[in-house]
């Protein structure tokens, strides 16, 4: 079908092929061609050619209603084209831990919106397995997670934001800790796991990562909880342990966020202290859009900041 819309349109305008030609910048035989040419493929009148102006048959006008219409999308496409290009608008899928989502998006997505408003994010949410899986299947861009040794990562990539400390998350009033500042979670002095071997502590499942590497820091120091709750949620842990009830373990991502209880005390553990890397995670050989490049940096803008602590 003939597309040149601008020609029709401007018949349309001026009610006269003459004055139409004439601002076409084309001649009048040449746009009387065209509009023959229309009229045939359509297989209808669309002007009424015995007035003068020229008006449009009621076929004219729905015909003019649809190229006004794709007169419209053409030109919003061609914007959102540019837009991408200029990497003002895009999509972006994100794999994290439920834990992690809690306390690194607060963290992130108010930068990050504030420069790229018009980026449409999808989270996805759930363990290193989910998020392997699916980052493998190209169902997201990246995930935010920590690569462990006994995890195959041999078909991923991946670039480290941080060294994260693990830090002991106690409540302020148990007795094994009181003794200690009130200032803990600015400045987390060093504590002695083993002596909480026989207190109630609230861990994370089994196949997630944070259980994986608190399991080797257990054998490395030859304990054996003899009080344990699993939850697959951090922030339940975290909550448990503000009302006075145990002890967890938290990353140190998760205590930059107000989301931390204001009476929990952290403490570094083991010697040296216990850390792990945090890392954004892509499938190996994916194309890293500007989009996704644009949001890992501005994890690295917020996260990959030396430690005081």
């Amino acid at each position: 079908m003939i597309k040149n819309f601008e020609y029709f349109l401007m018949i349309v305008e001026e009610g006269s092929l003459s004055k139409a030609a004439e601002k076409l910048y084309v001649s009048q035989p040449a746009l009387s061609k065209y509009l023959k040419r229309l009229e045939d493929e359509t297989g209808i009148e669309l002007f009424n050619h015995s007035r003068s102006p020229l008006s449009l048959t009621y076929a004219g006008e729905q015909y003019l209603k649809y190229i006004s219409e794709v007169d419209r999308l053409d030109k919003q496409m061609i914007k959102e084209l540019s837009e991408l290009k200029t990497n003002k608008r895009g999509r972006l899928k994100i794999g994290l831990a439920l834990w992690r989502s809690s306390c690194i998006l607060p963290e992130i997505l108010p930068i990050f919106n504030t420069r790229y408003p018009d980026i449409e994010l999808t989270l996805m949410e759930g363990n290193s397995e989910y998020l392997v899986s699916n980052l493998l299947k190209n169902r997201m861009d990246v995930c935010i997670m920590n690569p462990i040794a006994t995890l195959d990562y041999s078909n991923l990539d991946y670039e480290i934001i941080m060294e994260e400390k693990i830090y002991l998350a106690a409540n302020r009033n148990h007795h094994l800790v009181s003794r200690y500042s009130h200032d803990t979670v600015s400045n987390p002095p060093y504590f002695d796991v083993r002596l909480i071997e026989n207190e109630r502590l609230f861990l994370t499942k089994p196949g997630q990562n944070l259980t994986r590497i608190l399991s080797s820091m257990f054998s490395k120091n030859r304990m054996s909880p003899a009080k344990v709750l699993e939850t697959a949620n951090l922030t339940t842990a975290i909550n448990l342990v503000s009302a006075g009830l145990g002890f967890t373990f938290i990353p140190e991502a998760g205590t930059k966020s107000d989301l931390l209880p204001p009476n929990i005390m952290l403490f570094t553990i083991d010697q040296p202290a216990l850390t792990w890397p945090l890392a954004v995670f892509f499938k190996k050989g994916a194309y890293i859009t500007p989009t996704c490049q644009n949001f890992i940096n501005t994890l690295k803008e917020v996260y990959a900041i030396p430690s005081s602590r």
